[in-house]
């Protein structure tokens, strides 16, 4: 194992100076080194796959060698792996848990992807604590200062753990061989808490999670709604004009009702629904503004229940086409645009003091297998369109009327 490492540190960059095709130290990086970790570590080669790359065509800024687990993936563009990443100077080489970062640029592009696998890997670094007392949590730097590929800067922020060694100073193959091992063991913990082995619905989750706040651990980590929290540009929010809305009475808040609920379930899919309602509206009022001319106002627009949470009495700070402030606050369901809504008794009474600038944005229908909605708005004093039972408080009836 410390000649893999000594032979690619001690020779890569001078052999980088001559052609890719039939160099013999590629070839040795691409059929050698797999093998001998095979042997090496005894893997079964129906459960681990090793690929290891000195580039496509040219020559990589950073050589990798990677270990899949093939119920997780095969390849080093999207999943979970563990990798041998040489840094471009051939100072060093890391063992790294990571991810493949081309998956998140290809769905989130270049910005919020960055953004997302970075957070993907520091929920992993919290679930996974207990276990990498042999492996360090700090960043890496693979010492590439170029600009031609955005790969070495995707390799960093998907780093969940791992070890660093000098090139100058490599320790005894049988550190390496046990190395390896804690992290094959790392790799099969991460394997069993994943959502069904699906890379996307266990991305999905954790950032989920990371948006609400993280405490839900008890609802079904397969939810489609995780996906929507995530990214809320695949949905489409129509506006309506309410019609003579009749609203009922909430039944499931009868005491005579002998239907069970689960709480904490209907907390945590509660609380997704109002997150994507938001996030939805928060996306139709930057379009808003563009749309009036008003598109310098766009980045005054403020997500005030995520800012400063449920006692400011609304959820979104927004702007009318004369610059003035109005209030939002968004109500969201999957049901019908009659659905019965709560409100507290603070937003309530928000809506009353401040009804001039005040608006109610009623999602509804909010599908995520259509992944649509439709909304409504109302403007002013809530009292003087709805009526209210005191529950929390439950819309019950009257015309809605904008």
């Amino acid at each position: 194992m410390k000649d893999i490492f000594e032979r690619v540190c001690k020779n890569y960059i001078l052999e980088s100076k001559n052609d890719l095709k039939n160099n013999r130290l590629a070839e040795y990086i691409r059929n050698d080194i797999p093998q001998t970790i095979y042997k090496e570590l005894q893997l079964n080669e129906s459960s681990y796959f090793i690929k290891a790359s000195p580039g496509q065509g040219v020559w990589g800024n950073i050589p990798w060698i990677g270990i899949f687990d093939r119920d997780i993936s095969i390849s080093a563009a999207k999943g979970y792996d563990i990798v041998y990443l040489f840094c471009a100077d051939m100072s060093g080489v890391y063992l790294s848990l990571n991810q493949g970062w081309t998956y998140f640029k290809e769905q989130y592009g270049s910005r919020i992807g960055k953004q997302n696998i970075q957070k993907v890997s520091t929920s992993w670094k919290k679930i996974l604590s207990s276990s990498l007392n042999n492996f360090s949590f700090e960043p890496i730097d693979l010492k590439y200062n170029g600009n031609a590929s955005d790969l070495p800067l995707g390799y960093e922020l998907g780093h969940i753990c791992g070890k660093f060694y000098n090139a100058s100073a490599l320790p005894s193959d049988q550190v390496f061989i046990d190395d390896l091992r804690s992290m094959l063991a790392i790799l099969q913990e991460l394997k069993g808490k994943m959502c069904d082995l699906s890379i996307q619905n266990t991305n999905d989750y954790i950032l989920a999670r990371d948006k609400i706040g993280g405490f839900f651990e008890f609802e079904d980590k397969t939810d489609p709604l995780n996906s929507l929290i995530v990214d809320t540009s695949c949905l489409t929010l129509a506006l309506k004009k309410p019609q003579d809305l009749k609203l009922k009475t909430n039944k499931t808040i009868s005491k005579k009702s002998g239907k069970k609920v689960n709480f904490i379930k209907k907390q945590i899919r509660d609380t997704k629904l109002g997150l994507i309602g938001e996030l939805m509206v928060l996306e139709y009022e930057k379009e808003r503004l563009e749309s009036i001319g008003r598109s310098d106002l766009i980045k005054y627009i403020k997500h005030i229940s995520k800012e400063e949470g449920d006692k400011a009495g609304f959820d979104i700070l927004s702007f009318d086409k004369n610059g003035s402030k109005i209030y939002i606050e968004v109500k969201t369901t999957t049901g019908a645009e009659d659905t019965p809504f709560f409100i507290s008794q603070n937003e309530l009474d928000f809506s009353k003091k401040n009804s001039i600038n005040y608006y109610l944005y009623r999602v509804y229908n909010l599908s995520a297998k259509k992944k649509s909605a439709s909304f409504y708005i109302v403007k002013g004093n809530l009292f003087e369109t709805f009526q209210f039972n005191p529950v929390h408080y439950v819309s019950a009836s009257i015309d809605c009327v904008i």
